[in-house]
Formats: structure tokens, sequence, C-alpha cells
């Protein structure tokens, strides 16, 4: 058989592509959940009741990604909270991503543009294959993957990728037939479309998708502008998902355009001006991770620069205009008869790249200016533009040399996956590893706090929690972190002084209050303890812990009748506890006997 045939074969293709992915995520299958997943999934009761989703509050609670959301309101009526059901989902959704990838790199090399010498380039089946595996294997994806409820992010990636799939498809179909869109054509529009609204509802990063479609009828299609617009002009009115989901539609015009700037701010007090300044070393450091993915990060210390002058700001703009420069030029060169077909290929997915990382890395201020995950859409560009680049070096052809060195850069791509994971698969060695790296922030300190805490590390987490207080003095979490560790190690004179200046630093964090309540209710400070918790029962109305904390407050100040009606609340608010509806039986019981 000769390897041209081996090599062309799509089950092969298919197969190797899960492989790789199941090999470099084999070990991600128990990485607990973290940081946004608390919110997101573990303390979200929208997502634990699938009819209430479904009929009630799930569309209300995050219309703009409604579908990455159903997702895991799907996994948790099937397994609950067992973290390694949502992993197997991730893991599912990053393959499926990466067959859509072959697939449209295939379909694209199918394209009037690359038949114009009437057949396919030689490498047809080789660049397709190579750009699914390292987006696949590669470890900047871990973030995307492995972080469980990033999965919002990799879904709309793969309805992004599905959507242009599908349209390139029933172009293809289109061009072959020489008439309108009807039949097969006319379905693979449809998804299209579909694929396009759900790639909208799953996260905003979605928004690109009808540029990016745009673009690639004018790379690799041939059709008079009248009738581009007929192809174009429906995916173009999906563009306005987006903006209808994040302003609301049932507001009059006023009010909407209003919202604009509110709704274009993601909890950041930095300007857009400076945001966009920092983006330009932020998109420098993308395109560092994905060709050299070492000293990876959950939670970069990255600098706000305030000034074009900045020479990191002004280097990392001469890189881009550079990049994006070679873009147009490549495109403008690969009209040329002569030059090789793979220089469009590599135009688009280096343009694929900036139009696809313009929603989180432009003008539109986000707390955090740099996460691995926003660069998982982005790749898909990238990684094509590799592989077609690396055929063109290799002159197209699939010579033994040639597929050995890209087997091997896969592979090793998948091993330092696998090692990523490792990272990941332990809460403590995580934050470990990014306070190594960000020494001086203060979040990092305070999440590997509360992992040692959980592991019942108490010094060392004592530790850490003091010196995020020292980094970030006007952080309330990491004041109340220290005093519920006092409090467990029965040193109430410091909890007290630490909670207290939590609650002072933020009176509606209710958890600080309910601990510094029980800090006083243990040192015997009945009075000072019940209005604490009082204060904690106002901002979690519904938690029945606080109602039973005040029943235990009111029992051990005689006050039977009370407790029993604070008990009664708990084991309303919580039937499952059984541990409620015991005190109140013994709180109604010792009323009786008086």
């Amino acid at each position: 058989m000769s390897q041209k045939s081996i090599w062309s074969r799509l089950p092969l293709h298919l197969l190797l592509i899960a492989a790789i992915g199941v090999i470099a995520y084999g070990n991600s299958f128990h990485v607990p959940f973290l940081l946004d997943d608390e919110v997101s999934i573990v303390n979200n009761n929208v997502i634990k009741d699938l009819h209430r989703f479904l009929f009630d509050d799930g569309y209300a609670y995050n219309p703009r990604r409604f579908l990455g959301y159903l997702t895991v309101a799907l996994n948790y009526r099937l397994g609950g909270a067992e973290v390694a059901g949502y992993h197997v989902v991730n893991l599912a959704i990053h393959i499926i991503s990466g067959w859509l990838t072959y697939l449209l790199a295939r379909l694209t090399l199918t394209t009037p543009f690359f038949r114009r010498d009437g057949e396919a380039p030689a490498a047809s089946h080789f660049i397709p294959l190579f750009a699914a595996l390292l987006f696949v294997a590669h470890p900047v994806q871990t973030q995307a993957v492995t972080y469980v409820i990033q999965r919002v992010a990799s879904l709309a990636t793969l309805f992004f990728v599905a959507s242009l799939a599908c349209y390139a498809k029933a172009r293809l179909l289109q061009e072959e037939s020489g008439k309108p869109l009807a039949g097969k054509a006319l379905f693979c529009y449809v998804l299209a479309l579909a694929a396009a609204g759900c790639a909208m509802k799953s996260k905003e990063i979605a928004f690109t998708l009808p540029f990016v479609v745009v673009l690639y009828e004018f790379m690799f299609f041939r059709m008079t502008a009248a009738k581009k617009l007929l192809f174009l002009l429906p995916v173009g009115f999906t563009v306005l998902i987006v903006p209808l989901s994040l302003l609301g539609t049932n507001k009059p015009i006023g009010q909407i355009i209003s919202d604009v700037t509110a709704v274009t701010r993601v909890d950041s007090e930095l300007s857009r001006l400076d945001y966009l300044f920092t983006q330009f070393p932020v998109i420098a450091t993308y395109l560092r991770l994905l060709v050299l993915p070492v000293r990876q990060n959950l939670d970069y210390d990255f600098p706000v620069y305030h000034s074009l002058a900045s020479l990191p700001v002004l280097f990392s703009l001469l890189l881009l205009l550079g990049l994006f420069g070679a873009a147009l030029l490549l495109w403008r060169r690969s009209g040329d008869a002569q030059a090789a077909p793979e220089l469009r290929l590599i135009s688009f997915g280096i343009l694929w790249f900036f139009i696809t990382i313009s929603v989180e890395s432009s003008v539109i201020p986000i707390a955090d200016v740099i996460f691995e995950h926003r660069v998982y859409l982005p790749s898909v560009g990238a990684f094509i533009a590799v592989a077609a680049l690396f055929s063109l070096f290799s002159k197209g052809a699939l010579s033994r040399a040639a597929v050995a060195t890209a087997g091997v850069v896969v592979l090793a791509l998948t091993a330092t996956t696998f090692a990523r994971n490792q990272v990941w698969g332990n809460e403590v060695n995580l934050w470990q590893d990014v306070v190594r790296k960000s020494p001086q922030k203060a979040r990092p300190h305070y999440n590997l706090a509360l992992a040692l805490e959980k592991s019942g590390r108490l010094d060392e987490s004592l530790r850490e929690a003091i010196a995020a207080t020292r980094l970030s003095p006007k952080e309330a979490n990491p004041y109340n972190l220290i005093g519920s560790i006092f409090g467990k190690t029965g040193n109430y004179d410091q909890a007290i002084a630490a909670l207290s200046q939590a609650v002072k630093l933020d009176p509606t964090l209710a958890e600080a209050q309910v601990n510094l309540g029980d800090a006083y209710r243990l040192k015997g400070m009945l009075p000072q303890a019940m209005e604490q918790y009082q204060a904690a029962m106002k901002q979690r109305p519904t938690d029945a812990s606080i109602y039973h904390k005040i029943g235990v407050t009111f029992a051990l100040q005689k006050n039977l009748p009370r407790a029993a009606v604070f008990f009664q609340c708990a084991a309303s608010l919580d039937p499952s506890t059984p541990q409620y509806r015991l005190d109140l039986m013994r709180a109604q019981a010792g009323a009786q006997a008086k």
C-alpha cells in the first residue's frame, strides 16, 4: 500500500486525532472544580434542576451563554457533582473540535482557489491532519479543556468551526451543481446558520464568525459580488445575536443605547485605551505560547501599560503589524499563477487569528487582561497556517523526514500537555505552580491558602493568607480565611480581630459574618454572635445553615421557643439535613417541658 493512500484515509485520521486527545488528557478526569467552577457549577442552584433550567431560570441566568450552561445542567442531571463526567464532556468537545478543524482544512483544499490547476495540492491530506493534531495536542489548550467552566469557550469554538465547515460544504455543492442553493447544498447552508446561532449562544467570542465567513468566501471562492452578497447576507444577520443577547430586546431603544458602555466592560476599572495598549504584549505572549509553550500560568501577573511609547507595547505592536502585513502580502502573492497555493492558506490562518482574538483583546476591558483559554478559538487559524507553512517548506512532498518531523512535534506537544495536566490534577500543586510564577500577586497566594486549608495544612495556609493580605490589604477574603483558621485552632480573639477586619472591608461578605458569629458564639459572646448571624441572613435569606446557627444561639440563651422557630426554618429550607430536624424536635420538647 502506498504512503499516499495511507495518509488519505479519513477514518484513520479521525482515529489518530481522537487517540492523541485521549492520551494528552487521559490524566485530567479527576482535576477538581476550580475558581469560577465553584460559582458556576458547585454552588449554582440554577443548573441543579434541569426542568427549572429549561423552563424557568436557565435562560435568564445567562442568555449570552445559554447553551454552554445547558450542557453543564445536563452534566449535573446525569452525574451530579462528580467531576469526571464534566471532564469527559470537555474532552469530547475538544476532540470533535479537532475533527472539525481537520474537516474545515480538508474542505478548504478542495475549493475553487486550490483547484485552479485542476487538482488539489500534493499535501492536501497531510495539512488538515497536521493542523488538527497540533490543535488537539498543544498544551496551550489545557485551560480551555481542563478548567471545567471554560467549556463555554471550547463549545463556542466547536460550533464556530462547524458553521464555517458547513458553509464551505454548501458552497462546494453549489459550485458543483452550478445552480442556486437547493437540496444538500441548502441543507448544509441551514446547518451553517444553526451552528452560528449555537456558537453565539455559547460564548460572545463567536461574534466574529460572520467576518470570518466573509473572509473565507472572498479568499477561496469565485463569484460576482452581487451573488456573494446573496450568500453572505443571511450569515451576516447572525452578527446581531450577540449584541441582542447582551442588551436585551425588551428595553426601549434609549435604554439599549445607554447600556452599550456597561455591557462592553467586564468587571474592569481599566480604561479602554490602557486595555488596548496592554493587549498588544498579551497577544504577543499568546503567539509565543503557540510557538514555545513554556511557563504556562493559570493566573498571570501581567503588567498594565498606559502608553504606546512603552517598549513592550511598541515592540509587540510592531510584531503584530508585521505579521498582519505579511498575511495581506501572502494573500496578494498567492493570486499569482506561479505562486504556491499554500500561501493563501497561511494568510487565511493568520487573519483568522487576528479576527477571532479581537473580541477579548481589543478595546473591551476585561478584569483579567490575559487568560490562556482566550487563544483556543484563534489557535484554529494559527495551526492551519503552521501546517500549511510546514507543507510549503517541505515542498508539499510527504517525505519520510517531513512526516517523522511532524510526528515528533505532535508527540512532544502531547507529552507536554500530559505533564501540564499533572500540575492541574492536584489543587495545592497547581496553586504552588502559580505562586512560583506570580509571586507578587495576591490572588494566587489566597487560592493556595484555600487549597492548603482544605488539605488540613493550617500553618502553611495561614502563611499564604497573610501573604495575600500583605499584597492586597483591602481584599476581605484573605482576612476571612485567616479568621477561619484561627477559629479552628481555638484562637478566638485573633479570629475575631481578623474577621472583624474582613466584615469592615466588605460588609456584604456573608461568609465572614457567619464565621465572625461562630467566633463570638464559641467565645460565649452570644449577643454579638446573634448580630452577625442576622446580618448574614439578610445577605443569604435562603441559607438553611444560618437559620440553624441562629437557632443554636437562641438555645444557648435558653430561649427554646425562638430556637424552635429557626430550626423549623432551617429544616424547611433544607429537609435533607437530619441535624436540623433533630434539633427542632429537641427544642420543641424542651419548650413543652417548661
